[in-house]
């Protein structure tokens, strides 16, 4: 069997998960929103349209989607696609590890490199501490933040001075934006609407470029008790985010419970995370790929944290808790606070 590349750069600088013979394959762990399978299956269209004599191998390593609405979803993908291009197209499922489902025709060899690639990607933890850092991220996070808070136009250096970009950085990301900016004669720009298309792509790749650290213990102390505990000693140094940050937003969203506490910091170290994750309960341990975290860290790279400030906890930004929600997979909720934020930022 040939050796398989991983983390391949092909012509036009797009990267890929790994590369066996003439085999592409992406690979994503914990996929339970569709739209993330509909935008990956579609760039790695986009990747085989460059590359005739390729297949395209989509690795899903764990989802709650039913197999009954994946094929739904592939059968629909071969109306969208010529069946001589569809042909070139394979999805695998993995559950636990092992394969649950296949989609498209893989021989024998693809298949086995889809084991070994599987089993491979899904060794890192589920921190993910050693992010990509990416200016265009950033930046249209600053931007949304402050259009759902419709504080008007705001500065090159502003935006600068809260992003920690530099000014060349800055004008490289906005103008990738620039069918949705404003721009004043002041230096000054803004968002004309609510950015769709660079919202999608945002949350499609907001697991691979934030500083995530989950947590989960076998015997996990109540949420309420950690939330105790974070008042007793650590006010004003972090925020509250996912749905405790969202019912801030909005105190009417359907949301019942606490499934997992969402803690945004700025610009920690790991000593300091790993501290703080021990005084709130010292069963705590790091979460494994495919181990729902209990408590989660964020940790901003930016130089400002945007916080909403309250009592007893400041909150996270609005983009922040919408992004916990989205990650968390909490679907329903994600979408009332997006449509909350947006009305009201179009009033």
């Amino acid at each position: 069997m040939q050796s398989i590349l991983y983390n391949v750069v092909l012509e036009n600088n797009i990267k890929v998960d790994a590369l066996f013979d003439k085999s592409i394959f992406v690979y994503k762990p914990r996929v339970n929103d569709l739209r993330l399978i509909q935008s990956t299956i579609l760039t790695l269209a986009k990747i085989l349209s460059d590359h005739p004599n390729h297949v395209g191998v989509f690795i899903i390593d764990g989802t709650k989607i039913s197999l009954s609405r994946l094929w739904d979803e592939w059968r629909f993908l071969e109306k969208l696609f010529q069946p001589s291009f569809h042909n070139r197209l394979r999805m695998v499922v993995f559950v636990q590890g092992s394969i649950s489902e296949k989609f498209g025709v893989l021989n024998d060899e693809e298949r086995c490199a889809a084991v070994k690639i599987q089993e491979d990607l899904s060794k890192h933890p589920y921190t993910n501490g050693n992010h990509k850092k990416d200016a265009l991220f950033e930046i249209l996070r600053i931007l949304l933040v402050n259009w759902f808070r419709k504080s008007g136009s705001i500065q090159l250096n502003t935006l600068a001075k809260i992003s920690g970009y530099s000014y060349p950085t800055i004008v490289a990301a906005l103008n990738k934006l620039e069918d949705n900016l404003i721009r004043h004669s002041d230096r000054s720009i803004q968002l004309t609407s609510f950015p769709q298309l660079d919202w999608l792509k945002l949350i499609t790749t907001s697991d691979d470029k934030r500083s995530t650290y989950g947590y989960w213990a076998y015997r996990p102390k109540a949420k309420e008790d950690i939330i105790r505990r974070l008042r007793e000693g650590h006010t004003n140094e972090f925020a509250l985010g996912g749905i405790l940050g969202a019912r801030y937003y909005l105190q009417s969203i359907d949301l019942i419970g606490i499934h997992r506490v969402d803690i945004t910091v700025l610009k920690w170290d790991s000593s300091k995370i790993e501290a703080l994750i021990n005084e709130l309960d010292p069963g705590l341990k790091k979460a494994e790929r495919g181990i729902l975290p209990q408590v989660v860290v964020h940790n901003l790279t930016r130089n400002e944290s945007m916080f909403n400030h309250s009592e007893p906890f400041d909150i996270a930004d609005e983009v922040e808790c919408l992004l916990d929600l989205h990650e968390a997979r909490l679907e329903s909720p994600f979408h009332e606070l997006l449509e909350h934020l947006k009305e009201k930022a179009n009033q």
